[in-house]
């Protein structure tokens, strides 16, 4: 039978556990700058339109053994968050901070929350943050880009005529025979992943390079990431790309290995594991929250010299070009049995999870539907929002760098999340190491203040 319901993804479910241990530990974010304000009334309608959308979902639990879960819509979403107080250019990252923070539950619905602020300037500041449990950093563009173009276009809000259609809701009949033939197309699918594993047990990982354990920094129990916002001309970062024989995501991702190495995890010739997401999202009118997968490849870095970005393009030419059945690990292939995993074990199997030693996230060129609202251009970005916690946590996890970045075709706005405490303790120390890698590929970025 056609299943009535949409059903939580193993990646939805994977978020949803995370959330279960250290809630809102990774959050999309997205942020705009105007330079003339909006009324309130306009962002008011936008929260509406938001909260008809397409990331306005909440998950309903179901009691059948190895069913999944499912998408519902909301029982209660948070109204707009008007702060009056200006912002200065040189508190955008702050006040972004400040907003991130927001209590967002997967099972209530108040997933999303909408922040406006004046700034010192004259213009506006706005915040969307949503729980990466129900969208990921693509989904949140595609939730804010229906929302805008239903605004321009004078739609009303609607569930069934915008985006919002695709998240389904409970049948009033049937439910209970859904649910079963479910839990039997799960254990069917279990069972072929299991021989799948089977198939690929002799398929290893490469070995990610350790994490020196000294320096060890007194920072007490609770650390925030250091994250900064870096800007940089299109046409500076196209003429350095085409000069060292690179396109823009090889150079994106050759000056973040230089970056990295210069925070002594790395020696001269050690080869860096770099993750980089790519979307399995079908189409516009795919249904799921979050949709992506990874593909990591490995690349030297050099130190006292620039990294070669000939070998990242081949590095990457590979990797599209290679068998995702040759290189997957048999962990790949239990999604379903992890989906099935009750909650007493989530906490036993998050001690042993890896966060990766450099992660490079490359947006493009975002697109116009997102870049404004009723005529009026903003600048923007898009980033994840990394919660503070226990540095213990981010040592455990050897976490490295992460950065995510999109442009409007004159500039490229990078989020630059320095996630090691020790070798990243302050925003000022990632800052000053960002200007060193960048000045040496004679590139000049400027940081949000």
């Amino acid at each position: 039978m056609n299943d009535p319901m949409n059903r939580l993804t193993p990646e939805d479910d994977l978020q949803l556990k995370t959330h279960s241990i250290l809630p809102n530990l990774m959050t999309p974010q997205g942020v705009w700058v105007f330079d003339e304000p909006l009324p309130k009334e306009t962002w008011i309608r936008v929260n509406e339109h938001l909260a008809a959308g397409f990331g306005s979902r909440r998950v309903r639990r179901t009691r059948i053994p190895f069913a999944r879960d499912w998408w519902d819509t909301p029982l209660r979403t948070h109204p707009v968050d008007f702060d009056d107080r200006p912002v200065p250019e040189n508190g955008y990252l702050d006040w972004i901070w400040e907003k991130g923070e927001v209590d967002l539950d997967p099972y209530e619905g108040s997933v999303y929350r909408l922040s406006v602020s004046p700034t010192a300037a004259g213009g506006q500041i706005i915040s969307y943050v949503v729980s990466h449990v129900v969208l990921d950093g693509l989904g949140g563009i595609l939730a804010v880009g229906d929302t805008v173009a239903r605004m321009d276009s004078d739609a009303p809000p609607s569930r069934t005529e915008s985006a919002g259609r695709l998240v389904g809701t409970t049948p009033a009949q049937r439910r209970r025979r859904a649910h079963l033939a479910d839990a039997r197309g799960q254990l069917k699918e279990a069972g072929r992943g299991m021989r799948q594993a089977w198939g690929a047990r002799k398929v290893k990982l490469r070995p990610r390079n350790p994490r020196p354990e000294l320096p060890r920094l007194p920072l007490g129990n609770r650390w925030i990431p250091s994250v900064t916002m870096a800007e940089i001309s299109m046409a500076e970062w196209n003429r350095v790309a085409a000069e060292r024989g690179g396109t823009v995501n090889a150079l994106y991702i050759g000056v973040l290995v230089g970056l990295y190495g210069r925070i002594g995890r790395v020696s001269d010739g050690d080869e860096v594991c770099v993750v980089v997401p790519h979307s399995t999202r079908v189409d516009m009118e795919d249904p799921r929250g979050n949709a992506l997968s990874s593909k990591a490849i490995w690349v030297t870095y050099r130190e006292g010299t620039k990294t070669d970005l000939g070998e990242i393009r081949r590095a990457l030419k590979a990797s599209l070009s290679e068998s995702d059945v040759e290189n997957k690990p048999a962990a790949a292939y239990l999604g379903a049995i992890t989906q099935m995993a009750p909650q007493f074990l989530v906490p036993i199997a998050a001690k042993s999870t890896k966060s990766p030693e450099l992660l490079c996230s490359n947006l493009g060129n975002l697109p116009q539907v997102v870049a404004g609202i009723q005529g009026k251009r903003a600048k923007v970005a898009f980033g994840l929002r990394m919660a503070a916690t226990d540095p213990d946590n981010y040592r455990r996890w050897e976490a490295g760098l992460m950065c995510l970045c999109g442009n409007d075709g004159e500039t490229m706005i990078m989020q630059i999340a320095g996630l090691d405490p020790d070798r990243f303790p302050t925003r000022e120390s990632l800052e000053k190491l960002v200007v060193e890698e960048f000045n040496e590929w004679g590139l000049h970025p400027t940081f949000w203040g």
